[in-house]
């Protein structure tokens, strides 16, 4: 490729990447060109790419994938030892890593950071705490016996979880027939919760143990354990099984369910949508519709954690973008959020898309927190692959238009940022109306390419506060849900 002193504004095929190398904390690859000769082969930084299937393709040669996850626990518990030691991140953790980037927002933004280097290493931090380790399991493939049991078992234990929960909708794990170099354990069953829970709640998640569920030791899948504890699923006496939990929740004394007070919609389900949760290389889990969606439809309620809303900012400063913006969901005219790190929902597999097929509407809970429900905002149905998916960045777009009204490039938005080196947010998702730009680092050092990235987050703009994505564009009204439709 020719040597410009300026950004390339062309665009190039990737054929092959064939290695990596850090320069000034950016870790840079080796690229064999579709067209070009070898003599033309040149390095880039992740971030300058648009092609996730060739960074897990590199990322799958580089790796040991018959024994590389008995150095996973290990690595994650002493990660921080390894912070300057370039050939065991060049070797191991970058292409460990590329496994589990590929899968944030179901790889349909990509986080662009100068300093790629601490931005891998946030993200191990992140999984560690978070109990998402499995996201690092891709490259290992378990035969079919194996995935044959631990479906059979992971769907029978999914099944016995939204029983408990009768108007959650159903949702159908599809466990692809062929695998092509990776394989995506499905969700630890023990993280999902199917309503919206509180931070006391979740500190004290001993008494209430039909919310938040033990893991079970078992292992599964490709080394990961998304099991359930099996006392759980074998309860001692009627009161204590799972199944009947819908029969006392509308109890007044709350004898059996103890958690949020709630609405009792058992006689008159909210959402009558059915779901399925499937894979897709280069992108994780994506949750999909199973049939046509008429517009206007409640589809399911997210559930996370209720907390204040400087947990959302906390969480940015320590781990930064990637994790915050993937992870929490404002909840309007509160002072809270949704953190949904640990513990969350199908919801967080619906990706972003500027021209979205579904909107949040706030809707009466029977607490002073209004539920957050997904609704269609068009028909879903075979047009549009029965997508499901959410303008997660609407919150950021006056910065972003009011950075480029007075910072302007000849080739365009995305050639100022690069060749500025500012961290930002670049949109995949390839519609006519995609803003390409979704977000703009708010750091005050933003402009200088010398400073890492922890230093970048730790000198955030003061009069930024980050309150979680705003996914509610009506925010002044909080709707009803009769018979399936919304009611004002």
């Amino acid at each position: 490729m020719p040597v410009a002193e300026k950004i390339d504004t062309e665009r190039y095929e990737i054929e092959k990447i064939s290695g990596n190398k850090i320069i000034n904390n950016t870790i840079l690859y080796k690229i064999q060109w579709v067209g070009y000769t070898k003599d033309y082969d040149s390095e880039e930084a992740e971030w300058r790419m648009t092609c996730d299937e060739k960074l897990i393709e590199f990322s799958l040669s580089t790796l040991d994938k018959n024994r590389y996850i008995d150095r996973l626990e290990p690595m994650l518990l002493n990660y921080r030892k390894f912070r300057d030691d370039a050939k065991s991140i060049m070797n191991f953790i970058d292409p460990v890593s590329i496994l589990a980037l590929t899968t944030f927002q179901c790889g349909s933004v990509k986080f662009v950071d100068q300093d790629t280097v601490s931005s891998r290493f946030l993200l191990l931090e992140y999984l560690r705490d978070s109990k998402q380790q499995y996201l690092l399991h891709t490259a290992f493939l378990p035969s079919e016996d194996v995935i044959d049991e631990s479906e059979h078992r992971y769907v029978r234990e999914l099944q016995s979880r939204m029983e408990v929960f009768s108007e959650h909708p159903l949702v159908k794990i599809i466990i692809p027939l062929d695998i092509e170099g990776v394989f995506y354990s499905p969700p630890p069953l023990s993280n999902l919760i199917f309503e919206p829970v509180t931070v006391w709640m979740c500190e004290n998640s001993s008494h209430y143990e039909n919310l938040f569920v033990s893991k079970s030791e078992d292992v599964g899948f490709n080394g990961t354990k998304p099991f359930l504890d099996s006392e759980y699923l074998e309860p001692k006496g009627p009161k204590q099984d799972p199944k009947y939990f819908h029969a006392f929740e509308a109890n007044e004394n709350k004898k059996f369910y103890n958690g949020m007070k709630r609405l009792d919609y058992q006689q008159d389900p909210r959402f009558h949508c059915n779901l399925k949760l499937i894979s897709e290389i280069g992108r994780g889990w994506v949750l999909r519709a199973s049939h046509v969606i008429p517009k206007e439809t409640p589809i399911m309620m997210m559930a996370g954690v209720i907390g204040p809303w400087k947990r959302a900012h906390n969480s940015l400063v320590r781990s930064g973008e990637r994790i915050a913006f993937s992870s929490f969901i404002e909840i309007p005219g509160t002072e809270m959020c949704l953190d949904r790190r640990l513990y969350h929902d199908f919801t967080k597999y619906i990706p972003h898309n500027c021209a979205p097929t579904c909107s949040v509407r706030l809707v009466k809970s029977g607490n002073e927190y209004p539920d957050l429900v997904v609704y269609s905002l068009t028909d879903i149905n075979a047009s549009n692959n029965f997508s499901i998916s959410i303008d997660y960045y609407q919150g950021f777009r006056k910065h972003v238009n009011r950075y480029f009204w007075t910072n302007r490039h000849p080739d365009g938005k995305i050639f100022n940022l690069y060749e500025n080196e500012i961290d930002f947010v670049h949109c995949q998702c390839m519609e006519r109306q995609c803003r390409t730009i979704l977000y703009i680092d708010k750091s005050l050092k933003s402009h200088d390419p010398s400073v890492g990235k922890e230093e970048k987050l730790e000198n955030l703009d003061p009069n930024f506060e980050f309150r979680g994505m705003s996914v509610v564009a009506d925010t002044k009204r909080i709707w009803e849900i009769q018979k399936g439709v919304f009611v004002e």
